[in-house]
Formats: C-alpha cells, sequence, structure tokens
C-alpha cells in the first residue's frame, strides 16, 4: 500500500513517519511487529535448540539478510525515494482522493438521496467495512495489472528483484508502481464512500483509530512490518482465506513457478480466493526469494533501481511494434 503522507516537507515525510499513525512506519506499528518476531522465536525455539544457542538479536536480524547487497540497496533507495518523492506523492494522493466529490456530484444530479432511517453505528460499521474493502481491491486491483501487463511488470520488478526481505523492502517499490497504487485504491474508495454518502447522508462516517480506518489499524499491529521479512507467520483455514499474513506475501516472494502471481492482496485475501490467485499456506514452505536468479543482479543500484524499468518497459514496446509491422521491407531496384 502507499504511504499516505501529510504535509509537503520530504524531511517530515522521512522523521516524521515514525510519529505518525496513518503512515506504516509509525514506531507502535515497528514496536508489535518485534514483539510478535519475539513470541514467534520462542515457539519456534521450544523445538529448535539451535536458535536458542544462536539467540533472540540473531533470529530477528539475521547479518547475512540485513547486509546482502540487496538489502544494502533496499536502505538507499528507501532513503532517496523518501526524500525525492514526498511532495509529489502528497499531491498525487489529494487528486486521487477527490474522485469521491466527482462521484457524489454525479449521484446527486441524477438521483435524490434516500438518507436511509438507521441507526448511526449501522451507517459507520456499513462505511467503514465497505470503504475498507474498496480501498483493498482497488490495491488488489493494481497489483494483479502489474503483474499481467509486460510494461507494467517491468516496473513492479523493482520490488521482486529483491533478493532478501527485510521490513525495509516494502519501499523498494518504483515511484509509477506507487502511483498506480495510490489512483487505484483512491478510485475504488472514493466511489464506494461516494455511494455511502449518498444512501446514509452524513451518517457515512469512517470509524478510525488515531486517524486511520480501524480495519487497516488492526492489520497494521498484527505484525505487518513480518510480511517483508524471513519470520515465517502464516494464518492458516478460514484465516488465510480472509485475510493475508506475513507467510502468504513471503510466497508471493518466491521464485518457485508455483508462488507466481499468487497472494496479490494487501489486507484481505478474498479477492485472491475470489479471482483464483489465492495460494494457501497450509504448511511452511522452504522459500527463495526473487524472480528468476538471473536478472535480480541488475538491480542492485539506486540508478538501476529507477532507470532500468524504463530501458526495459521501451525494449518491449519495440519488440511488439517489430512483432506487429514485421520485417521491414527491402528496397529494390526497378526491374529493367
Amino acid at each position: 500500500m502507499p504511504e499516505f503522507v501529510n504535509g509537503s516537507n520530504p524531511a517530515f515525510a522521512f522523521v516524521g513517519m515514525f510519529q505518525d499513525p496513518t503512515n506504516r512506519w509509525f514506531a507502535l506499528y515497528v514496536a508489535v511487529s518485534l514483539a510478535i518476531g519475539c513470541i514467534v522465536f520462542y515457539f519456534e525455539a521450544r523445538h529448535d535448540p539451535r536458535l536458542c544457542e544462536e539467540g533472540l538479536f540473531r533470529y530477528l536480524f539475521p547479518k547475512e539478510i540485513y547486509t546482502h547487497r540487496s538489502a544494502l540497496a533496499d536502505y538507499r533507495f528507501f532513503l532517496v525515494n523518501k526524500l525525492l518523492f514526498a511532495v509529489a506523492f502528497a499531491a498525487l494522493i489529494a487528486v486521487s482522493s477527490s474522485s469521491v466529490e466527482v462521484v457524489s456530484f454525479a449521484i446527486k444530479a441524477i438521483a435524490r438521496s434516500p438518507e436511509l432511517a438507521v441507526p448511526s453505528y449501522v451507517a459507520i460499521f456499513i462505511t467503514t467495512v465497505v470503504f475498507a474493502l474498496a480501498m483493498d481491491f482497488g490495491l488488489w486491483f493494481a497489483h494483479w495489472l502489474l503483474h499481467k501487463i509486460p510494461i507494467l511488470w517491468e516496473f513492479h520488478k523493482v520490488h521482486h528483484s529483491a533478493e532478501v526481505l527485510t521490513p525495509v523492502t516494502a519501499g523498494r517499490v518504483h515511484p509509477l508502481d506507487d502511483a498506480l497504487n495510490i489512483v487505484c485504491s483512491a478510485i475504488c474508495g472514493g466511489i464506494v464512500l461516494a455511494f455511502c454518502r449518498f444512501l446514509f447522508g452524513s451518517q457515512a462516517q469512517i470509524f478510525g483509530v488515531m486517524q486511520l480506518n480501524i480495519l487497516v489499524a488492526i492489520f497494521y499491529f498484527f505484525g505487518f512490518h513480518l510480511r517483508h521479512s524471513h519470520i515465517w507467520l502464516p494464518y492458516k483455514g478460514i484465516w488465510g482465506k480472509l485475510f493475508v499474513s506475513p507467510a502468504h506475501h513471503q510466497l508471493h516472494h518466491s521464485v518457485a513457478q508455483r508462488h507466481w502471481d499468487k497472494n496479490l492482496g494487501f489486507v484481505f485475501a478474498i479477492w485472491d480466493w475470489l479471482f483464483g490467485t489465492l495460494y494457501a499456506v497450509d504448511r511452511r514452505e522452504s522459500v527463495q526469494i526473487g524472480m528468476n536468479g538471473i536478472e535480480e543482479a541488475e538491480y542492485h543500484s539506486v540508478r538501476a533501481l529507477y532507470l532500468l524499468p524504463f530501458v526495459k518497459a521501451w525494449r518491449r514496446i519495440q519488440a511488439h511494434w517489430r512483432t506487429v509491422t514485421g520485417p521491414a521491407t527491402p528496397h529494390l531496384p526497378p526491374a529493367e
């Protein structure tokens, strides 16, 4: 999910994100993920004495992962992205979010609001749930497009070129990739919120905690930062069909072909379940992170992470054009 930055100061976007409860990097979300990691360590160490010997810190922050060249690229890219694009993303979010006003205006132009007489808590509950579902569907759909449209895939490769997962890998996203996520989620959420306002009037409010939809806040609290990590935390049974666990997303990053284009959801797994892209986490699997073991090495510099997608997308366009037009016809001299 894109970072919903507040304000247009790049320095605030980097430092202030740890104090902003609407940001995934809010210090409390990070702390809770660490605490959950400690709990997972406790249960795993009961069955693996080797973990006890290595210790908790070694389990949470293995050197071979956090000093890997891929992780080092994550850190550099994350910092540059935060400093360069905070203003642009804030503006894009503001423009995209205006979809609710556009749809509200269109609805009012063709129909009169019934303003259903329901208790306020019912209107708030429905609005909160359907708005979260709509935003999440927008993210799922954007993710599906990024995997299925070859030119967009070149930009999404930036994220999938990671060879190890750390929480910072969540920020290893090309700006155009992020922009698509922002636009799709804002449009879907805006349309649904406009209809809720049409049905319930001023009662169509979103129940929030710390200025964030309570459902998204709960998701951030339940180990969000473990989804890009080596710590295996699955949701099984019906829970694994309703919500995306860290293990679901780790499988999404797998090089194994059976995991390709699977588990595209952000908060809810129901979209993957409905559209056939769910890979259920029935048992622990050994996961090698990356794409194909060949291209990953091309994406270890900040310059490559920004520019290589444009180069490869252009090559795809050229190749497609040659396929459509066919080989050039040689110019033959006139017959004598």
